[in-house]
């Protein structure tokens, strides 16, 4: 009990001592650093003492001051990451519209650039705006209406040729058939001159995307790669409008008929704008080509109207040199008119006044 209570004791006077000598210490190395209380044997001491704690210290600080930044950097990255995701989100935003903007303008000039062309025709914009779409039948829904001079029965083209005929106009909007719609039929012919074969286009519901154009006699005069327009016939479709191109040939059954396959020149699954023939005219006349020349009589056309001019001025002078002469000698003879007009007048009276 003895020893316990002694090595208690023991322990508690080496705690004081530890404490003191710790306050002791501090109380130097304070004092010191005041100025208060300065020797080079405590400076030393005290110096040897803090330097641990002060690289301790001091790396603590830097670390705190770089995890300090490294926080801040990467908050700031983060913020600024997504600004900029956010800014390329606008930007595609914006682009996807830009491109939208330019495909329209393009299909609204080539429309407008075909309207200035075919000034035998009054045409009407419109774009497609729905879809009826079966194996048996294709119509579209345009924007147009009879508020906009849409009626039945009207043709309606793009710039690259024929899309079907109003089926249903209504106030604001009209249904189309398409010319690949198997209840189609449309009066063409064959555009080659030496060939001008008539027939019947009307959708094939085997082959929705190639129209046939039937009813040609087996021996007539077409060929692949003809391109087919209308013919004009029934009323419906102007003349002139172009269909497609014939890409196969084939006979009917019977073996006294064939019939081409055509490629239209419209392609109807990109079909976004459209024009409505409202009105028709007779197309105007192509202008006059001279024939051909023979290979060494070559001519050149504004030559030859040069010394056509020249040769009508020449005509000019020479009459007009005749009518002088005429008038200066009937001057000469005493015959005197006032003005040039009455001067052949004036000739006539003195004749006669002479006879009398």
């Amino acid at each position: 009990m003895n020893k316990k209570i002694r090595k208690e004791k023991t322990s508690a006077k080496k705690i004081i001592a530890l404490i003191f000598v710790f306050i002791s210490v501090f109380c130097s190395v304070f004092f010191a650093a005041r100025a208060k209380f300065a020797t080079p044997l405590t400076d030393g001491l005290a110096m040897s003492i803090m330097a641990p704690f002060q690289r301790v210290f001091s790396w603590m600080g830097s670390q705190l001051i770089f995890i300090k930044d490294t926080v801040t950097e990467l908050s700031q990255l983060h913020e600024q990451n997504k600004l900029l995701r956010e800014e390329v989100e606008i930007l595609r935003a914006q682009n996807l519209t830009a491109s939208e903007y330019a495909s329209e303008n393009q299909r609204l000039r080539n429309l407008l650039g075909y309207k200035q062309a075919a000034i035998q025709f009054d045409l009407v914009a419109a774009s497609v705006i729905g879809r009826e779409s079966a194996s048996w039948s294709s119509v579209i829904v345009i924007n147009r209406g009879t508020l906009d001079g849409v009626a039945n029965n009207m043709a309606v083209v793009t710039e690259m040729g024929l899309v079907g005929h109003v089926m249903e106009a209504g106030v604001s909007s009209s249904k189309v058939q398409l010319l690949i719609d198997p209840r189609s039929a449309v009066g063409t012919l064959i555009q080659r001159p030496e060939s001008r074969v008539a027939g019947i286009v009307e959708g094939d519901i085997k082959n929705p995307s190639y129209p046939r154009m039937v009813n040609i006699p087996k021996d007539s005069d077409v060929q692949v790669n003809d391109m087919v327009v209308t013919s004009g016939f029934g009323g419906v479709y102007p003349k002139g409008l172009v269909v497609g191109k014939i890409i196969d040939i084939h006979n009917e059954e019977g073996g006294l008929l064939k019939y081409g396959v055509i490629d239209t020149s419209v392609d109807f699954q990109k079909l976004e704008d459209v024009a409505i023939i409202v009105a028709s005219r007779e197309a105007p006349p192509e202008p006059i080509q001279p024939p051909p020349q023979t290979p060494g009589t070559e001519t050149d056309p504004q030559e030859t109207a040069a010394k056509l001019q020249a040769a009508q001025q020449q005509i000019q002078d020479a009459q007009q040199q005749v009518q002088e002469a005429q008038q200066q000698q009937l001057q000469e003879a005493g015959y005197v008119a006032e003005d040039a007009q009455d001067t052949q007048q004036a000739g006539y009276e003195k004749a006669i006044g002479n006879e009398e």
